[in-house]
């Protein structure tokens, strides 16, 4: 009776293993990876058969009803990608804490503290202290507008613009 009970848990074990394997792998396939183009018929309804998008959404649909005519919409509405899509795979993160001596008196994060390493053998090995902007800037990658501050207006259109022509879903401020 153990050994019949041994072998059915093995047998689910292994029926539920193959189950979620294979929720897994079709989990990973894209809609274009489908077999919508091997079934006859499909191209009548083009929302099944692949035809159209699921990823992209033009500016209409997406707006209000109260907001669709409004010319003055915006930077997250308005978007100049490809016939008027959105991106639902991108989102931006915009962080508005930077200045720079121009519009603020003084570097503000551009310049913060530099990050030790956790080992402190290895640490010694590091220079200690702060960035020194304009040429050393606490970021990985150096902006495009110099090191700006998050306050100067120009700056803020600028991006503002960059923004929606990305076309992306979300911004997060």
């Amino acid at each position: 009776m153990a050994r019949l009970r041994r072998k059915a848990c093995i047998a689910l074990f292994l029926f539920t293993l193959f189950v979620f394997g294979t929720m897994m792998g079709l989990r990973t396939l894209k809609p274009s990876d489908g077999f919508s183009d091997l079934a006859p018929g499909l191209e009548i309804l083009p929302m099944i058969g692949g035809k159209m998008d699921r990823r992209s959404v033009s500016r209409d649909a997406t707006a209000s009803p109260g907001q669709a005519h409004q010319p003055n919409t915006k930077a997250v509405l308005s978007n100049s990608g490809p016939e008027g899509t959105i991106f639902y795979d991108v989102h931006i993160f915009y962080y508005i804490w930077y200045g720079n001596p121009h519009m603020d008196g003084k570097y503000i994060h551009w310049d913060h503290i530099l990050v030790p390493h956790w080992d402190p053998k290895i640490a010694a090995s590091y220079p200690r202290g702060r960035h020194m902007p304009p040429e050393d800037i606490g970021s990985s990658f150096y902006p495009e507008l110099n090191p700006y501050s998050s306050r100067d207006p120009d700056v803020l259109e600028s991006h503002m613009e960059q923004i929606g022509a990305s076309a992306a879903e979300a911004c997060v401020y």
